[in-house]
């Protein structure tokens, strides 16, 4: 299980992955930025963070579970609020 910090900062690199081009690499660090807040959600309670962790988990698939160069936009920018709403919870998680 990752700390919160260790995961912000796996956040942040989804981040910049996702903004960037979707290469092999890029995918793989989403994929591993996925598994990380899906783990999370067992162990988090409700509330905002568990609803962050739940959203990368439904809607970051939907980009790296399709073959490189044919992810569709839309699902490329729901990917992109999810990772911000998921960094903003921890970021407000850490400041507690």
């Amino acid at each position: 299980m990752a700390r919160i910090d260790e995961e912000l900062v796996f956040a942040k690199q989804a981040k910049t992955a996702i903004e960037g081009k979707l290469t092999e690499e890029a995918i793989k660090l989403l994929r591993e930025a996925t598994r990380i807040a899906i783990e999370q959600v067992v162990f988090s309670g409700e509330g905002p963070l568990r609803d962050a962790r739940n959203n990368i988990g439904f809607l970051l698939p939907p980009v790296t579970e399709v073959p490189e160069g044919q992810q569709e936009q839309d699902d490329i920018d729901n990917a992109k609020s999810a990772i911000d709403f998921w960094i903003q919870e921890l970021e407000a998680s850490t400041a507690e």
